[in-house]
């Protein structure tokens, strides 16, 4: 066995993985596109409908009509023809107020490659229709309701024919995805919303006072990367060394995901750091973490497999977060309150103790007698000192926060189980995804541990009455509220 070609493969696999994504638009999207053309006595319309990995996985069930595991060109088109009526019933194409019926000349299905050896559904149309009483001009509305509410991006342009002209249009001359084959990088953010298009048209001269069809820089028309983390499952053959390499790739990968914007980092620092917690909390957060992402992997993995007629994956996404925001919420509201009563000296005890103690300084010894402690800070012989109570880690609380940091699957684990389902790996994918699970809780473990080595440096004696250090624990639980907060604001706003 060549070694190093294994070793340079891999790591070369492994380049790739870390910074290629899977479909553009993530891997729950249904993306469509229009090319309306307007000609002398038609209007002809190019339909595209571009599905993600996930949504294919439903579809490729109803085009395997022999149940062969295989989909050929004839399964393929025989399903594109079957879906026309009514994808086709949900597109209105109304002209000059009427509704025109739509034809369809050819339909195509084809399969293209996806993340971790899973495929991404295309299917075009080429559509006709009559213009009504003769076509010399007319105003045209077109809408698609097809997929309403699912994300994605959606494209219409508007064509007019050589003889036509069109003008006072609501959409576009020119498109900017090559029908959906080349998304732009710099609008994935915002994917495009355009599901509708009304214009008119003329086979005359345009009125004075109409704006011409325009392109999208404002100009007058004339006349698949595949997913890090799941391809580690499609390896052709998996040996010993191959399984090892992953483990340890799908562990790197965890780490690394870990490291992007979201999954708890900040609320697990703003929980530690004025704390009173050990290594041992540490690592039950860590814990609670891998054991919620990989359950939550598995269960939307179902769901995506079984359920989705009824209940859409990707809408579970904002509801879990939400949830996650509310634990999140909650937890900084407890620790705030408690927090802040202990730093102003209101404890369980209200903030009073009494007690009579002695003890020696060396050359001497004295008795204290009786005496209250009141508030933040008392003296001992001119010596002042604070008995202010550690901010104490409730394990409900800080089993809820891990479930808030793992609650959210990650996308690349669940293309990953569906891939290891279609290519019969699934004890080696089942594997994949509790490692991947371990590396990002392994990040958040390391970040839980850096602030509590951060909270022993601040509880120094010397620091002991620094009003800054004592704040401290109140302003990170109140930190923790607000990103509670705004995790709810911003999965209620999705």
């Amino acid at each position: 066995m060549n070694y190093r070609n294994i070793l340079i493969s891999t790591f070369t696999v492994l380049l790739v993985a870390i910074s290629a994504l899977a479909h553009p638009l993530g891997n729950f999207s249904v993306n469509q596109f229009a090319k309306i053309e307007v000609a002398a006595s038609e209007i002809k319309i190019r339909q595209v409908l571009d599905m993600a990995e996930i949504p294919t996985v439903n579809e490729l069930r109803t085009v395997d009509t022999n149940s062969d595991g295989k989909y050929s060109d004839e399964e393929l088109n025989a399903y594109a023809a079957a879906i026309s009526p009514q994808y086709l019933s949900n597109i209105y194409l109304n002209v000059n107020g009427e509704i025109t019926p739509l034809n369809v000349v050819n339909a195509k299905a084809e399969l293209r490659a996806g993340a971790g050896e899973l495929s991404i559904l295309r299917v075009v149309w080429d559509i006709t229709s009559t213009m009504p009483n003769g076509g010399a001009d007319g105003k045209v509305t077109y809408t698609n309701k097809n997929y309403d509410g699912r994300i994605g991006w959606n494209e219409i342009v508007v064509s007019p024919a050589v003889g036509t002209t069109v003008f006072d249009s609501n959409a576009f001359g020119n498109g900017v995805s090559d029908e959906l084959q080349k998304y732009p990088e710099d609008s994935l953010a915002s994917p495009l919303a355009e599901r509708s298009a009304a214009f008119t048209f003329t086979r005359l001269t345009i009125p004075a006072n109409a704006k011409p069809l325009q392109t999208r820089d404002g100009k007058a028309v004339a006349a698949i990367q595949k997913d890090s983390f799941a391809s580690l499952i499609s390896v052709p053959e998996i040996t010993p060394w191959i399984a090892f390499v992953g483990i340890l790739a799908a562990f790197g990968l965890g780490a690394l995901h870990a490291l992007s914007p979201g999954h708890g980092k900040t609320v697990v620092g703003a929980y530690l750091v004025g704390s009173n917690g050990t290594v041992k909390h540490a690592a039950f957060l860590g814990l609670t973490v891998t054991i919620t992402h990989t359950l939550g992997v598995f269960a939307l993995g179902l769901i995506t497999l079984f359920a989705s007629n009824y209940i859409l994956p990707e809408r579970l996404i904002p509801i879990l977060s939400f949830v996650s925001g509310v634990l999140v919420l909650y937890i900084g509201l407890t620790m705030f309150k408690s927090r802040l009563l202990a730093a102003l000296g209101f404890g369980k005890s209200d903030g009073h103790h009494h007690h009579g103690h002695s003890h020696d300084h060396g050359d001497h010894s004295h008795d204290h007698g009786e005496h209250s402690h009141a508030g933040l800070t008392h003296s001992h012989g001119g010596v002042e000192h604070t008995h202010m109570p550690p901010a104490e880690i409730s394990w409900r609380s800080l089993a809820a926060l891990g479930i808030s940091g793992g609650l959210l699957p990650c996308p690349s684990a669940l293309v990953l189980m569906l891939a290891a389902i279609s290519l019969n790996r699934v004890g080696y994918g089942l594997l994949l995804t509790l490692v991947f699970s371990f590396g990002l809780a392994a990040t958040l473990t390391a970040v839980g541990f850096a602030f509590l080595y951060l909270g022993r440096i601040f509880d120094r004696p010397s620091l002991a009455n620094n009003r800054l250090i004592k704040a401290l624990p109140v302003f990170s639980a109140f930190v923790i509220t607000c990103l509670g907060a705004v995790i709810c604001y911003n999965s209620f706003m999705s």
